[in-house]
């Protein structure tokens, strides 16, 4: 009867360290770029990211979120695959080759070998799925046009879902980031198009 029991206890534990181990495994995640139906051809038109900056909460792997009572929660297993920071100014100088038809898009890691037409500055205030179940996009941004060194464009937009998300559903408000820096993208390409 010992025997059983000894053999039953050591059956269950094998059986929840698994299941703990498959529950605890971290997922990455990246903010991708989007596929932009309405791309144009700007031809040689050229465009350095000057600097993209988020809040220092969101400068860390774990993906946050909010709750009614303006609390941030970050999940410890959902994870980005690497800085935020760096991923975002990546995904945004693919989606504005995509969108303008050049790939003459420098970054901070990538300078163009001239000077740029236009300069950008991007400040995001907000990128996460809010305590409503919607993901957030809030930005400030500034475009300058290097001839005449003015400043086209110095706006702050805002972008949301268009359907709410699960608290728990990560792949979607991943999902739902890259598709609203997307539409941030759009902004951006339409004002730089306005201005030529």
């Amino acid at each position: 009867m010992k025997a059983f029991n000894l053999a039953s206890l050591i059956v269950t534990m094998v059986l929840l360290v698994g299941c703990s181990s498959s529950a605890d495994t971290v997922r990455y995640y990246l903010i991708e770029p989007v596929s932009l139906a309405d791309a144009t051809n700007g031809g040689d038109t050229s465009i350095e990211i000057v600097d993209l900056e988020i809040p220092q909460y969101l400068e860390r792997l774990q993906i946050a979120s909010r709750r009614p009572d303006s609390q941030l929660v970050f999940a410890s297993t959902h994870q980005w695959g690497e800085s935020l920071r760096k991923n975002l100014t990546r995904a945004l100088a693919r989606n504005l080759t995509n969108l303008l038809g050049t790939a003459a898009i420098g970054t901070p890691v990538n300078r163009l070998s001239s000077l740029p037409d236009y300069r950008l500055t991007v400040y995001i205030e907000r990128f996460e799925r809010g305590a409503d179940g919607y993901v957030h996009l809030l930005a400030r941004w500034q475009l300058i046009h290097r001839e005449t060194s003015e400043t086209v464009v110095n706006s702050s937009n805002e972008y949301t879902s268009e359907r709410r998300i699960d608290a728990w559903d990560f792949a979607g408000t991943v999902f739902a980031m890259s598709g609203l820096l997307g539409e941030f993208s759009q902004t951006i390409a339409r004002q730089i198009e306005a201005s030529q």
